[in-house]
């Protein structure tokens, strides 16, 4: 084969290389692609999960764009810092978790991941300012935290959805008081606790004293009405209280053998003449 022959044939052989690599592309399952033509979008590839593979365009008229159908992070670098609805200053750690779910809005709106994710950290910024700025700091430090990061969720939602995104969580790492801070806001804490633990205790008292007062009524209706059915016990049993109070154990006393304070001691009807 003359060298003529080989330069062409060589020359053929990248021709046909460059025009395959220029006509196929592979999207994998993790992957989705959108072929445009001039500017307008031609084919979608993968977008539900069930087209991955081996793809067709026609070279150097049709451009390809692919994204990814995982779940992406969002981290910001640093802390936000965000003023509560009680005026605490709080320094905010949060994370977030997107992904596509309209690759042409994406690419219209954002065109890359690098882009949607400083999108996105704006989003996020400004989400916590408005949703945390009115709560109050111990709902966010211990309490509704879930709740919060709900709407959070939901209000970036409500933008990220213009550019193709989904968000799929947002978690608060941290959320710290400035060291100035932190002891003022936890004595705050403990003295809303021993108010509350005050306020039970005082309900419990009350109805400790309504219990007790019901009872001492019931006790002395109970002994009122004896007294009126049978006088001779009354007496007996106020003679039984006089002896309990009178006479400790212990009690050295010193009357008369025919005291009337003893007069039960003499008979079981306590009078003079026994019976």
């Amino acid at each position: 084969m003359s060298s003529r022959s080989l330069t062409v044939f060589g020359g053929m052989a990248i021709t046909a290389l460059i025009m395959a690599n220029a006509s196929f592309f592979t999207v994998s399952e993790t992957q989705q692609a959108i072929t445009f033509q001039f500017g307008e979008p031609q084919n979608f590839f993968n977008t539900d999960g069930t087209d991955p593979g081996l793809k067709v365009m026609i070279p150097f008229v049709q451009q390809r764009e692919i994204y990814d159908r995982r779940i992406l992070d969002l981290a910001p670098s640093g802390k936000s810092e965000v003023v509560t609805a009680d005026q605490e200053r709080l320094e905010v750690d949060s994370f977030a978790r997107w992904r596509i779910i309209n690759p042409l809005r994406f690419y219209q709106a954002v065109r890359t991941e690098d882009r949607a994710r400083d999108r996105l950290t704006g989003l996020l910024e400004a989400s916590l300012r408005r949703v945390l700025g009115s709560a109050q700091s111990t709902d966010i430090i211990s309490g509704r935290r879930s709740a919060l990061m709900a709407s959070i969720r939901s209000e970036m939602n409500r933008e990220a959805r213009t550019f193709g995104i989904e968000v799929v969580d947002v978690k608060i790492r941290a959320a710290d008081l400035p060291p100035a801070n932190q002891e003022r806001v936890f004595e705050r804490m403990r003295s809303e606790r021993q108010q509350a633990a005050a306020s039970v205790r005082a309900a419990g008292d009350r109805q400790a004293q309504e219990i007790r007062g019901g009872a001492d009524r019931e006790r002395a209706k109970i002994i009122a009405d004896s007294y009126n059915q049978d006088p001779g016990f009354a007496a007996f049993y106020r003679s039984m209280q006089a002896y309990e109070r009178a006479l400790p154990t212990g009690t050295t006393i010193v009357t008369s053998p025919d005291s009337d304070f003893f007069r039960f001691f003499k008979n079981r009807s306590g009078t003079p003449g026994g019976g």
